[in-house]
């Protein structure tokens, strides 16, 4: 940024920053493991942006000083947290220092070996941190989607620079299965629990982690798959994540930020002005900063069109340099006219990008396909004239001779699309999506009567884009009968409500809130649940109603649909309660337990009591406690004003230096912890 516009303050605040970093620096060398990756990549970025070196000099003392005491022959380190290759490699194409890419491919090498030392989580689950095996022997994407990219794009580039072979087959692998698990948004992250990818097709979207910074490690990913490959399944998903995972994380004005970008909301989730994990919006910050190196790439011959933006570059093509400039309004309409001027007269090929979406395809692999059929062509021309451009790995490449004041120009029509999901994706059945260009939209509560989870968009409905100047800073919405859908990034930007990517096809798949309880129910009551308390976090979706909302859980770590937990003090038993209307006779009890993977556990007792008068009294039955089904208790039939579920909690023990409970962090002291959770209670 200070590259591109002086500001005489905020240079010297940054200056001082500089000097700190520097200094503290300076007192890690003795052990150089604690010099974050960052420092690496700052000291580049603060280099190409002031022409100063204090930051790029401390770097390379800091790498000589790592590589005097770590590689092949001499000490090891596997770190928890992957960015420190990211930063070696950044350093290598600085300086073209060889060993510094070395030491970043040991360290990659050494990650999943057994002789190394591990603690706490790290220990106890080596997927976390995508150590349990040697890098190039992974072939899924797991554990923590932060660390997964830091590690992914790193593990990318060396596959470039070794010239492939295990490294190549490894990160094709892991991106291959990575595109099974990847939101229609482009982000990733399906358990909340180590922030972790989940398995194929596990993607719940009231629960989605999708974490900002793993928008981010994906964007870069892609970019570095696609310098590997030259191929448009990567330049498209990184579109995708930017324009819809990464963009909603921050807000219109730039001043409050998502941790979390879940796919649906019921009306308590909102960006955060400060959270007690801010790595957030230092992301967004950078990669803002750095978007105009990811719309174009270059070899001394080649020139790719990676992303449509407003913009003029100059690009170094072999020994010459060409002024390529975009007039576009894209993403609200698909022309694009690319302005080339040549310093002289040369040939070069440029490829064009053609989004997958102008097509047939959403994304690459089978997880999400188009409902109806684009049939409108892409339209290419070249100085005012149709061109027949050939197809290479999604890009028209255009060989010619160019001079100055040549043109591209790209006509790519938008027409509104319905998305549907595989049939694997639980969460989505019966759901259709809405998507127009490189844009995932959502239904808001403030568009649509105060409510978006009861939006039912049938096949046949019609639906019509119309530009709004003086909506959410000018959009492209879509319209239909009684619906109004916006960008998904512009969400929450008018107060919490109601939110929803996935639609209903079907007046029957629909959520209508309030959720009443059945007709012959006049009152729910508990022993209380967990109290609320803003933390940031998309963690507000306990409600009593979802005991009784009629939802059918996918499993009992399904949170999709809202569920209801209780943390009773020991030797106090916790209990939910339906009062009837009228005296009513019943036979059966089923309960739906959860079991999150993180500390919410099935209990160790549960039992059904009746009232009968003003007495309560234990019903005798087999009582089972089973993961995902429902445990149905049947028993001889009785005549109730209330019934009452009673359960006992089983009490977890956690030593202290594990991760625990409530908020995943390391304890400071051991802690007994009674948790559990109702995702549906039923009675017959």
């Amino acid at each position: 940024m200070l590259a591109k516009q002086a500001d005489p303050e905020l240079r010297l605040y940054v200056s001082k920053l500089v000097d700190r970093e520097v200094a503290a620096t300076e007192t890690r060398l003795q052990n150089p493991t604690r010099i974050s990756g960052y420092f690496y990549e700052a000291a580049v970025a603060w280099y190409h942006s002031t022409g100063e070196r204090k930051m790029l000099d401390e770097a390379i003392k800091a790498i000589d000083s790592l590589d005097a005491a770590y590689g092949s022959g001499k000490k090891t380190y596997i770190s928890s947290h992957e960015g420190m290759k990211i930063g070696l490699l950044d350093m290598y194409r600085e300086t073209g220092n060889a060993r510094y890419a070395r030491l970043a491919q040991f360290f990659l090498d050494e990650r999943g070996k057994d002789d190394y030392p591990r603690t706490g989580e790290y220990a106890l689950d080596r997927t976390y941190a995508q150590d349990d095996k040697p890098a190039v022997q992974q072939m899924a994407a797991e554990g923590h989607c932060v660390r997964a990219t830091y590690l992914y794009i790193p593990f990318t580039d060396i596959a470039a620079l070794t010239g492939g072979g295990d490294y190549n087959r490894a990160i094709d692998s892991i991106w291959q299965d990575a595109s099974r698990k990847t939101y229609l948004t482009g982000a990733i992250g399906s358990v909340r629990f180590h922030e972790q990818y989940g398995q194929p097709y596990e993607l719940p979207n009231l629960s989605a982690w999708n974490e900002t910074c793993a928008s981010y490690g994906n964007v870069v990913w892609n970019q570095r798959m696609f310098l590997l490959h030259r191929d448009a399944l990567y330049t498209d998903l990184m579109e995708r994540v930017l324009y819809n995972g990464f963009l909603d994380g921050v807000s219109l004005k730039g001043d409050r930020f998502f941790y979390q970008n879940p796919l649906m909301s019921y009306g308590n989730y909102e960006r955060f002005d400060w959270i007690d994990t801010p790595c957030c919006p230092p992301n967004v910050v950078r990669l803002m900063a750095s978007l105009g190196s990811y719309v174009y790439a270059r070899n001394e011959d080649e020139l790719y069109v990676n992303l449509f933006v407003a913009s003029t570059a100059r690009i170094a093509m072999g020994a010459s340099r060409v002024r390529v400039r975009q007039e576009t309004r894209y993403p609200w309409d698909g022309d694009v006219k690319i302005h080339v001027d040549p310093d002289a007269p040369r040939r070069f090929a440029i490829y064009v990008r053609i989004p997958g979406w102008t097509g047939s395809q959403v994304m690459a692999g089978d997880l999400y396909r188009f409902l109806d059929t684009n049939r409108a062509p892409v339209v290419i021309r070249i100085n005012g004239r149709a061109a027949n451009a050939s197809m290479a790995n999604g890009y028209a490449r255009i060989s010619r001779e160019w001079n100055p004041g040549d043109s591209i120009e790209l006509s790519m029509p938008m027409p509104v699309r319905r998305v549907l999901a595989d049939a694997r994706v639980k969460d989505d059945a019966g759901l259709v999506a809405l998507e127009r260009g490189p844009l995932v939209y959502c239904a808001e509560w403030p568009d649509n009567g105060g409510h978006a989870l009861n939006r039912v968009v049938p096949d046949d409905a019609p639906l019509r884009s119309e530009f709004r100047p003086d909506l959410l800073n000018g959009v492209t919405v879509i319209a239909g009968p009684n619906l109004v859908a916006i960008p998904y990034y512009a969400w929450a930007n008018r107060g919490m409500g109601e939110m929803a990517v996935w639609l209903a096809r079907r007046p029957e798949k629909a959520v209508t809130l309030p959720v009443m309880p059945p007709p012959n129910i006049a009152k729910v009551e508990s022993s209380g649940g967990i109290e609320k308390k803003w933390t940031g976090y998309n963690d507000q979706n306990d409600d009593l109603a979802a005991v009784y909302d009629g939802a059918d859980p996918i499993t009992s770590a399904d949170e999709s649909h809202r569920y209801f937990r209780m943390r009773p003090p020991a030797g106090q038993p916790a209990w939910v309660e339906y009062d009837f209307k009228a005296p009513t006779r019943i036979s059966s009890s089923s309960v739906y337990f959860a079991d999150d993977r993180r500390f919410c556990k099935l209990p160790a007792t549960w039992r059904v009591l009746y009232r009968d008068g003003g007495d309560w009294k234990p019903i005798p039955a087999a009582y089972t406690i089973d993961k995902d089904r429902f445990n149905t208790a049947a028993f001889a039939p009785v005549t109730a004003t209330a019934v009452r579920l009673e359960v006992e909690p089983r009490t977890v023990h956690y030593k202290t230096g594990e991760i625990g409970p409530p908020g995943a962090n390391f304890l400071t002291r051991d802690t007994d912890w009674r948790e559990f959770g109702i995702i549906e209670w039923r009675v017959k």
